[in-house]
């Protein structure tokens, strides 16, 4: 007989402000089966999957019944859940980044894994692991801190850590978010050979196809369709999971570019890092144009240097050698190692960072973040709050978050809803350049469809937008232009 892992009955959650972010969802996980849940940013996931391990804010009300094998969730005391952690449920976070302890080593956090239970980490068994991921040199760069590794390496890094006492559950919200296709299906992999029962969290569609045994489609924190894989692709009955599937599907976009100018130049870009007396060379060579209301979209694996050529272009890191050039004006030197270009300092671009979280202010409320660049030293025209207001529900509204209040603050909002956010803030500035770094990883499809939409028609009124991304299928819809990212070097066309 199957056995039950996990099981959910009649569980609604709400959090301190009332809201009802679950409502009477009941389902359960048998032994060595995925079951995967799907839905919109914001719709409620994150919150069911982190109750399974208490690990809600304070005040958040629980109800009915959450159970890990025959151990009651809702209403443990803490010393029982921490039994649970680690030991018989393992959890991977969404964001990678905001997981690791920065002032720590990547081995120092994987680690934890075994010193929180009193054990000794088995140094030999990491690296295998990590190697086994694809993480080469392993005992060299697990010395390294985690903003030295790039989302990708650091989600497996954290997969590892979760694996490390081989739990009877393994619960992931959205673990491949920040990896290519063929990363994420090895993660997938080798989640499955644990032999774990595996509660998935995911944005990626064709993923969840690929290897889950059953799909929960999740609306509005309630379940609207459970069923086997198969049977929910190839008949759904709500209509809710029609429309996932359907905004699943990439036909091109036409976009058109009228008299381009060119508004960035990169040459012979490379950048270096020392480590420990080495030399790590994050990008080797990369020679890039573009043009006014341009879409360039750069893509490749995890760790080949796609996040650093961006930091370069967008003026926030210098190159090691070459230079940049915006409108044909010098930028940025590795022999002046300071930036010329004063325009790059007065809104001229804008980046989107890959982590949403960390780039938001936790202490501002969301209309002040998102009207921040009104503020820029270099703005003359004075605006009152409440024209601040309206200006940020109308830009909320384009990045389909209408329904947000203005008044919240990051933490109250999904990983998803925090990239809109951030993507919103960068068009308030109405820039001449996007620099945007996965700013659809922690999306739906849905919702990814309508950011790409946006960014198309802010390159029609002559934005330049530069955008890197795993998603290649969705590069392809939309960009002008896509450009390959392999091994520190950019490939050219």
């Amino acid at each position: 007989m199957t056995k039950t892992i996990l099981k959910f009955q009649n569980v609604s959650i709400t959090y301190a402000n009332g809201f009802r972010a679950v409502r009477k969802v009941s389902f359960a996980v048998r032994s060595s089966e995925c079951l995967a849940i799907v839905g919109e940013s914001g719709s409620g996931k994150t919150t069911l999957v982190k109750s399974a391990l208490g690990i809600l804010p304070k005040n958040t009300k629980v109800s009915g019944s959450i159970k890990i094998n025959e151990t009651e969730i809702v209403g443990a005391k803490e010393k029982t859940l921490r039994k649970i952690r680690g030991l018989f449920a393992g959890f991977v976070a969404q964001e990678p980044f905001s997981a690791f302890n920065p002032v720590f080593s990547v081995f120092d956090h994987i680690a934890e894994a075994w010193r929180v239970h009193k054990l000794q980490p088995k140094k030999s068994e990491i690296f295998d692991s990590l190697e086994r991921s694809g993480i080469e040199n392993a005992a060299e760069n697990l010395k390294k801190f985690p903003f030295e590794w790039s989302g990708g390496m650091l989600q497996r890094a954290g997969i590892v850590a979760v694996a490390a006492h081989k739990p009877e559950i393994i619960i992931a919200d959205e673990p491949t978010s920040a990896l290519d296709a063929d990363r994420a299906d090895s993660i997938l992999k080798a989640l499955r050979k644990t032999d774990a029962a595996i509660l998935l969290i995911s944005h990626d569609i064709n993923l969840v196809q690929r290897f889950a045994d059953r799909i929960a489609v999740f609306k509005n924190g309630e379940i609207v369709e459970m069923s086997e894989t198969e049977s929910i692709f190839e008949n759904p009955n709500h209509e809710y999971t029609k429309l996932l599937l359907s905004d699943n599907v990439h036909e091109k976009y036409a976009t058109d570019k009228s008299n381009p100018k060119i508004i960035l130049e990169a040459k012979k870009l490379s950048k270096f890092y020392s480590s420990n007396g080495n030399k790590i060379h994050a990008v080797k060579r990369a020679d890039l144009t573009v043009q006014t209301g341009e879409i360039v979209g750069i893509y490749g694996a995890s760790g080949s240097g796609k996040s650093t050529l961006l930091r370069m272009l967008a003026t926030i890191e210098l190159p090691s050698n070459g230079e940049i050039f915006m409108q044909n004006e010098l930028a940025t030197s590795f022999e002046s190692n300071k930036l010329f270009f004063k325009e790059a300092r007065k809104g001229f671009v804008m980046p989107i960072f890959q982590n949403p979280l960390s780039s938001l202010n936790k202490n501002w409320v969301i209309w002040r973040i998102i009207t921040e660049p009104l503020e820029a030293k270099h703005r003359t025209e004075k605006l009152s709050k409440v024209e601040k207001l309206e200006i940020a529900r109308k830009i909320l509204a384009e990045v389909g978050l209408s329904e947000i209040d203005l008044n919240t603050k990051p933490a109250k909002l999904s990983v998803g809803q925090c990239q809109r956010v951030s993507i919103a803030r960068a068009l308030t500035a109405n820039p001449k350049l996007i620099a945007a770094d996965e700013p659809t990883s922690a999306l739906d499809a849905r919702s990814a469809n309508i950011v790409m939409k946006l960014f198309s028609k802010i390159a029609e009124k002559g934005t330049a937008i530069i955008i890197v991304s795993h998603n290649e299928p969705l590069l392809k819809t939309y960009c002008h232009r896509l450009l390959q990212m392999h091994d520190g070097i950019l490939e050219n066309e």
